[in-house]
């Protein structure tokens, strides 16, 4: 999945299902690639970043979710793992 030509929405989308996952209670988040690739890109660009969590945490509110919880999952747990231990240069 190419995720350069995800909207927001569509991210906000994909984190839902990652993060449910995540808590065990998902069953159709992305792949290791497709998480590792929207990693990557929402540590690259903040304001992409900033977008996506603006509507994922509207739709966590909307569903009574712990809204703190998703933003340290999503800033600690998804993104910034990545960033440390992300792919090997050739």
């Amino acid at each position: 999945m190419d995720v350069h030509t995800l909207s927001p929405v569509e991210i906000a989308d994909l984190l839902d299902a990652a993060w449910l996952d995540d808590l065990g209670g998902g069953k159709d988040g992305p792949d290791p690639e497709t998480r590792a690739a929207l990693a990557d890109r929402l540590g690259c660009d903040a304001a992409l970043r900033a977008e996506v969590w603006a509507r994922w945490a509207d739709h966590l509110i909307a569903d009574g979710c712990p809204v703190d919880e998703a933003e340290y999952w999503l800033d600690v747990e998804f993104v910034q793992p990545y960033l440390e231990d992300g792919p090997a240069e050739n």
